[in-house]
């Protein structure tokens, strides 16, 4: 049994999808190969990972070694710009908005969002909340707050004053959430 119903699984997927990203489930088991198999999809043969406990416990970096990619979890900063991968677990999903939510306290967390062509962004179904509003309820009950929270929603993207989009300027070409079965 699943914490997370598949109306609101659906939901996510469908308005992330909207935005352009892309979502897929997985179990924890499965996790390490779901993720090495999408960079593998991507053509990524270079990545950054930000461990978590979920991504450490799943052996994230296990697999994706395994499958052949080159696997960076130090010095971000330094492999991010030419690693065509990055993934981290985001904290919180929203539904209503199809969006991934990053509190970190971990700056590397934010680097492999933002700096690799295709990122994807690990969220537990259990912290996926019907809306905004009830994930700033569940953020307000923290006692710290982490030095930063970030909002992905979709690829990058931005447009010029002719209204050009343009997608990837400010971040991944590619957005992919896993969303890992928790119980």
């Amino acid at each position: 049994m699943s914490i997370i119903t598949d109306e609101l699984y659906e939901r996510f997927k469908s308005n992330l999808e909207g935005a352009g990203g892309s979502v897929v489930r997985s179990s924890k088991a499965d996790l390490g190969k779901t993720v090495a198999d999408l960079f593998k999809g991507y053509g990524a043969t270079t990545a950054c990972l930000c461990e978590s406990p979920l991504i450490k416990e799943a052996e994230v970096c296990s697999a994706m070694k395994g499958a052949g990619i080159e696997t960076h979890t130090d010095h971000i900063r330094k492999y991010g710009e030419t690693a065509i991968g990055g993934c981290s677990e985001a904290a919180f999903g929203i539904a209503e908005l199809g969006t991934l939510v990053q509190a970190d306290t971990d700056v590397r967390a934010r680097e492999v969002a933002i700096m690799p062509d295709y990122y994807i962004g690990i969220v537990k179904g259990s912290t996926i909340k019907p809306t905004y509003d009830e994930m700033f309820l569940e953020i307000g009950k923290w006692n710290e707050m982490p030095a930063f929270v970030g909002f992905i929603t979709g690829p990058s993207r931005t447009a010029d004053i002719e209204c050009v989009a343009t997608i990837g300027v400010h971040g991944p070409l590619k957005l992919t959430a896993v969303v890992v079965e928790d119980e």
